[in-house]
């Protein structure tokens, strides 16, 4: 409706009839419900008058005080169009236009406030005066089924409702025509979802005192043969080979498969669809042979090949019906299903795709997908590099491009040769494939062609595993070629059995401190000391001898008889040839090991407390090669059971596993090394470990910080504790 030609309409009056009401409106009345009341000092609240202009419907609403006072010009001024399926409100104020508004009734100020009223008291109705032609004209124009003010609602309402259809229509109408598109399933795919899409796999026997022979597997859908299997007990299916769990037939009232997800890839015209379905199987009330199971399909991606990306969702569309909706805002990426799988792959009919569709794609050479196949697609199209690399078997260098988008720039975009896209020569590239390199291989290869030299593979293989750049190594002289860094840090990664990515680290913070002790640090017998752990660790004992003296004389005037305790356990030193056992002979020693193992042994006083008490003592785990430097702090208790095994930040690492034996040899030394005394302090230890246990369960303590945060300290704890056997 057009602003201008509304104002130019034949205005509508308050009568005089209308000012003699609202000149006498003053009452005092009371509305009452069950639940509450009001009072009201007037009669009525608004006034009413209504009349039809051409093609327009013009309702008008008075204010009765604002008549009384002599504003004979209405506050609201409401047309509707009932051909339009329009309405629009002006809003004045003594004659003069203040604004318009789309609003409904119900929604306008004043006359909001009323109806609001109303609803809760309904015998209020009565405050809204109208003339009953009036009224009648309204329900006769408009075919309501209410006259007056609220038919002008109900035909609000409807009109809106119209709209907002239309509107709706005109948003699904190009999704329908999208989703007329998509094909039918083909049976093979609900067959392959029930049995290759799973991922979770079990082999039904019955039970038998005598030991079942043979049980049905779930994938291959026949009866195998089994060898003492048990409830719950996981294994392989001896025929199609997929890893499976034991269930007792009588026990699976309850069993299911977690949901699972899979998808198909279908051809459409102009593209492909991507469609995704989520499954769900159970044998409650069922056959093992049929187990019930639902399928939903949960997305379709469209991927066009004008390059147009569509991503619809099955969903509840405007809380009203549930649809296929557009998602405006995707845009394929990575998704992985629960435990990081990612969503399998129907590949039935690749083949046939590759023909059309899919001609220009790789997608059927991997097993498995590395990702969504939406996302797959989307990254290949724009990256033909991830098709080239996938054709040769490079699925790993094809991968890491993949998910490390951010390194495009070691790309060249306009080469069409696979070694020129990679700025490498045929040669590198075919030692890159040999190594089965990723990324950060491919920097040294491109790095080696650009100062034209050749390094060892194994070099640029052990480089490109730990993640190294060649800025990395800016710690050290010029001088010192990588081919040099490399064979010393394999010499000192067989010495010590750390990787290499930790001994540099080890490496440049032991340069840092020896450039503060002011060493010769161009001199190689620095800067290459013969065991870089056990420099690093007495560069620590050289820098920090100080502030590690003076707290351990405060250590020492706070708990006065652990010096005392500790010589004691020098009987209890131990060595098979490759691992050694060392006792503190002072808390200086336990300070330095607490130090340059960077964790709380030294600076927690319940340890030097248990020292004192007789409860745990600390012994130090050593490689015998290089005893001096600290690797594993103890904490073992007078029966010889250990209760923490601890090294660098309060880890315990996989190196530690080897050591196992050895301590194990160790504690029945320790035991036959023991007094009857520390017999008795054994046991007293033993209960004091158990109230420990029982008091951090009852109090809930947790680790705050760590790779272990989260968990009950009492578990942690009790996890690391190995008994004397």
């Amino acid at each position: 409706m057009r602003k201008e030609e509304l104002r130019n309409l034949r205005r509508i009056n308050a009568t005089p009839k209308m000012v003699a009401m609202a000149k006498d409106n003053a009452a005092k009345l009371k509305y009452c419900t069950e639940w509450a009341s009001i009072e009201k000092s007037t009669r009525y609240d608004i006034f009413v008058r209504c009349q039809s202009r051409g093609r327009f419907f013009m309702v008008c609403v008075f204010i009765p005080s604002k008549v009384a006072a002599g504003e004979l010009t209405p506050t609201y001024e409401i047309y509707l169009n009932k051909e339009g399926n329009e309405y629009i409100t002006r809003i004045l104020e003594k004659g003069k236009e203040v604004k318009w508004s789309k609003a409904m009734l119900l929604n306008l100020g004043r006359i909001g406030d009323v109806i609001y009223n109303i609803n809760w008291f309904p015998n209020m109705y009565k405050r809204i005066w109208q003339n009953p032609e009036g009224s009648k004209e309204i329900q006769d124009y408009f075919g309501t089924k209410e006259k007056g003010i609220w038919g002008i609602m109900e035909w609000q309402q409807a009109a809106r409702d119209r709209k907002i259809k239309e509107a709706e229509e005109r948003e699904q109408a190009p999704w329908d025509a999208d989703m007329k598109l998509v094909p039918d399933i083909p049976k093979a795919f609900k067959e392959w979802m029930m049995k290759e899409a799973a991922g979770e796999y079990f082999i039904f026997y019955d039970y038998s005192r005598k030991g079942a022979v043979s049980g049905y597997c779930s994938h291959c859908h026949r009866y195998v043969p089994v060898e003492q299997p048990r409830h719950n007990k996981e294994g392989r299916c001896r025929l199609c080979g997929v890893k499976v769990k034991y269930k007792v037939s009588s026990k699976i009232k309850t069993l299911g498969t977690h949901e699972y997800q899979g998808e198909i890839i279908q051809k459409i015209k102009g593209g492909v669809v991507i469609r995704q379905f989520r499954q769900m199987q159970w044998y409650r009330d069922a056959d093992i042979k049929a187990p019930r199971s639902y399928l939903k399909e949960v997305s379709r991606i469209l991927l066009l090949e004008n390059g147009v990306v569509k991503g619809y969702w099955w969903g509840l569309y405007k809380n009203k019906i549930h649809r296929w909706i557009l998602d405006r805002n995707y845009i394929p990426y990575k998704r992985t299903y629960y435990s990081q799988r990612t969503i399998k792959l129907y590949k039935r009919n690749l083949s046939a795709l590759k023909k059309s569709a899919l001609k220009h794609s790789a997608i059927d050479l991997w097993d498995p997908l590395p990702t969504d196949a939406a996302n797959y697609l989307a990254v290949e199209h724009g990256n033909p590099l991830i098709e080239k690399l996938a054709r040769i078997g490079m699925f790993g260098l094809a991968k890491d491009f993949m998910e490390r988008k951010y390194e495009s720039g070691l790309i060249n975009p306009d080469a069409t040769e696979l070694a020129k896209m990679m700025k490498i020569d045929n040669g590198r590239l075919r030692r890159l494939k040999a190594m089965d390199g990723k990324i950060d291989h491919l920097k040294w290869l491109q790095y080696e062609k650009m100062v034209n030299t050749i390094w060892p593979d194994e070099m640029i293989r052990d480089f490109g595993d730990a993640g190294f750049k060649s800025s990395n190594f800016g710690f050290l002289p010029l001088s010192l070629k990588y081919v040099k860094i490399w064979n010393y840090l394999k010499k000192q990664s067989a010495l010590t059995g750390y990787k290499m990515a930790r001994l540099l680290t080890t490496w440049e913070d032991y340069m840092n401190m020896a450039h503060k002790a002011k060493a010769d640090t161009k001199s190689e017998m620095v800067y290459k000391p013969k065991n870089l752990q056990a420099a690093h660790d007495k560069m620590v004992r050289i820098l920090q001898k100080g502030a590690m003296e003076e707290q351990a004389k405060k250590l020492e005037k706070k708990w006065t008889k652990v010096n005392e305790v500790l010589p004691k356990l020098k009987k209890f030193e131990y060595s098979d040839g490759k691992y050694t056992i060392l006792a503190p002979s002072g808390i200086i020693d336990i300070v330095e090991e607490g130090t340059i193992l960077q964790h709380c042994v030294h600076t927690c006083d319940f340890y030097f407390d248990r020292i004192q008490k007789n409860e745990t003592y600390l012994f130090f785990l050593r490689k015998t090669d290089f005893v001096d430097a600290p690797w594993y702090t103890l904490e073992v208790e007078p029966s010889g059971n250990i209760r923490q095994k601890r090294t660098t930040g309060d880890n315990q690492n996989k190196d530690f596993e080897e050591a196992v034996k050895f301590l194990k040899k160790w504690q029945k030394e320790f035991r036959k090394r023991m007094t009857a005394e520390e017999k008795v302090l054994g046991i007293k230890s033993n209960q004091a470990r158990l109230d420990e246990y029982a008091k951090l369960r009852k109090d809930g303590n947790k680790v705050w910080h760590g790779r272990l945060a989260g968990r009950l300290l009492a578990d942690v704890l009790e996890a690391d504790f190995m008994e004397v056997d």
